[in-house]
């Protein structure tokens, strides 16, 4: 044996970059070899101590071996059956370690043989050292491959064993409710604790009282595993009911422990471990209830978890305001009602534009007010449901006022007295829908909408004016027709000096009597007049003063047509002249000679 440690050590020495196979496929008898050579050398430093600790760690796990897969009876009562269910816990948690520490093997072996390749070739004592902690990773990797398929199979029978208990045993789902409800309360108490103790460990720590501190984090970490060993006995309880609803083929009970069992144990064991139990309990669900209803109950479950996610997602707060939390569900649900109620108020416009239609007694005028008012109403108590549902106290609403009133500062004065002066012309009355109103000299037209913040206006050439509110307040308005479609109408006109005045009153008057136009409107008071007005440089001037009723009243140029047309037929008709403007023309010098034709009547006017 001596003479193949000489060629190995030799092998080193000549070769210190490749991956030493003897080492690895070596067993006790070389190790110990190995080790008695190292013993005997007279060179003792860090390097061979080292050496000889792998080469120790090489013996006892090449000595080694994995679990041996026990033959398990099926369990024949609920005691035997909880020692199953926590078995089968320990299984999947040693499988899971396991696997980690696995993983973590390959990572470090990778490492190793980057370092054995790049090792310099004068160092033979170290690449010894590295070709041993190489040889001790891969032996170790074997074994746990051995044992993670030892777990395999004690996983992969596991489910016959609790499907053939569930057929022959019967569990006390109600003793296990009863420890599930005190095993919740237990765990309610040790978590307040831990927050008490938290509390507590941040005020010694102000005072600077670290003995105290390390005793109190020594208590915490008792009281951790004190709720670490709770939620495993919540788990195994969890599972009787689990078990106890299969018997009973309750799938909404089953599906929704499945759950819950999960997601304890999420809690505990780490999530290879989580993916093997979830496996055993949809294998078990599956021989007991079949593919079609495992599947069905199983996405039945999987949207409640999926919902209940989107519900938890949508309900965490994403700012706050005055200290309360403001989530994305809120604001959907506050901008819904606020939808709603814009909606609502639309419609109830609508209605009662739709009964202003069928009833005479209501006016458009009130049609609008009742219209305005009922919709800002509506929208107003959709704005503080809003405010309530996103859960902002009302009782600080003057906060809101408090921002208005600085908006209203900074440049907000001309919406909030449009929105004022809108409010008083509703209530006021004074220009109301259908109003014919004259604002200056270039607008006139009909009142057709009374708006938060203006009023339309349309002309008679079908021009919708937009007039801001504080105009109407503020300024002067002309209402034509606030009370009555009553207006006198002044039709201006002029005959030849040399008239007889009486004549031309008498027969303009006579001829409006006589015109047969409907819309003249006469009593006591409101009489038709012509009146002479002035002597003018070329005309002696009347004015005809006639009432007109209805609709005609609000299309005045069309209306003073009418008259001046009947007043230039009359006075055509009894031959009075209609002057024009004339002027003198007086020449005060010239030099040459004016021609002067005449006509001849001119002539034989001149010669009489």
């Amino acid at each position: 044996m001596r003479w193949v440690l000489t060629v190995f050590f030799l092998a080193l020495a000549l070769y210190p970059a490749d991956i030493n196979s003897t080492l690895i496929n070596g067993d006790v008898k070389t190790y110990e070899s190995l080790l008695a050579t190292l013993k005997q050398s007279k060179n003792h430093s860090d390097a061979t101590a080292l050496q000889e600790a792998l080469l120790y760690k090489l013996i006892n796990i090449s000595k080694s071996s994995a679990p041996q897969l026990p033959k398990l009876p099926p369990p024949k009562n609920e005691k035997k059956y909880r020692q199953l269910v926590l078995q089968l816990l320990k299984w999947t948690q040693n499988k899971a370690n396991s696997t980690q520490s696995l993983e973590d093997l390959q990572e470090k072996i990778a490492t190793l043989e980057d370092q054995i390749h790049s090792f310099a070739e004068n160092n033979t004592t170290s690449s010894l050292t590295l070709q041993l902690q190489y040889a001790f990773y891969t032996k170790a990797k074997n074994l746990l491959n051995r044992q993670l398929q030892t777990y395999d199979a004690l996983l992969s029978q596991a489910p016959e064993l609790f499907v053939h208990a569930l057929h022959t045993i019967t569990l006390d789902s109600k003793t296990s409710a009863k420890n599930l409800k005190q095993i919740e309360r237990d765990l309610q108490k040790i978590q307040k604790d831990i927050q008490k103790i938290e509390i507590e460990k941040e005020r010694l720590k102000l005072l600077g009282k670290n003995d105290r501190v390390q005793a109190l984090t020594q208590r915490i970490l008792s009281l951790q595993q004190k709720q670490k060993d709770l939620l495993q006995q919540k788990i195994l309880e969890l599972f009787i009911q689990w078990s106890a609803a299969l018997q009973k083929k309750d799938s909404k009970q089953i599906f929704a422990l499945h759950h819950q069992i999960v997601d304890t144990a999420n809690k505990v064991y780490p999530p290879d471990a989580l993916t093997d139990l979830s496996t055993i309990l949809s294998s078990i669900e599956n021989k007991i209830l079949g593919r079609a209803a495992v599947l069905k109950g199983a996405t039945l479950e999987q949207i409640k978890i999926t919902l209940h996610k989107i519900w938890t997602k949508a309900n965490m707060p994403l700012f706050s305001i005055n200290d309360t939390p403001i989530s994305a569900f809120k604001i959907f649900v506050a901008f819904v009602i606020l939808m709603i109620g814009f909606f609502i108020g639309m419609l109830y416009k609508k209605g009662i534009k739709k009964l202003s239609e069928r009833s005479r007694t209501i006016t458009p005028s009130t049609r609008t007010l009742l219209g305005n008012l009922g919709y800002y109403f509506i929208v107003i108590v959709a704005l503080f449901l809003t405010l309530k549902t996103l859960g902002i106290d009302l009782s600080s609403i003057t906060l809101i006022a408090g921002a208005l009133s600085v908006g209203i500062g900074f440049g907000l004065q001309n919406m909030v007295s449009n929105f004022v002066s809108g409010l008083i012309l509703m209530f006021e009355r004074s220009v109301k829908i259908g109003d014919y109103v004259e604002i200056d000299d270039n607008l006139t037209g009909h009142i057709t909408d009374i708006k938060m913040r203006s009023t339309t206006i349309t002309t008679n050439d079908n021009i919708d004016v937009i007039v801001p509110n504080q105009d109407l307040i503020q300024n002067r308005v002309i209402n034509w027709t606030m009370n009555d479609k009553i207006r006198r109408f002044r039709i201006p006109f002029g005959v030849a000096y040399g008239t007889d005045a009486q004549k031309v009153i008498k027969i303009i008057k006579e001829a409006v009597a006589n015109s047969g136009f409907r819309d003249i409107y006469q009593d006591k008071e409101r009489i038709t007049r012509v009146i002479m007005t002035e002597m003018g440089d070329s005309s002696v001037n009347f004015e005809l003063f006639v009432w007109i009723k209805g609709q005609e009243i609000l299309y005045p140029k069309r209306t003073t047509s009418r008259f001046l047309v009947l007043i230039y037929e009359t006075l055509y008709k009894h031959g009075i002249e209609i002057p024009f403007p004339q002027r003198d023309l007086h020449i005060r010098s010239i030099d040459t000679p004016i021609p002067i034709s005449l006509h001849t009547k001119d002539q034989k006017n001149s010669k009489e």
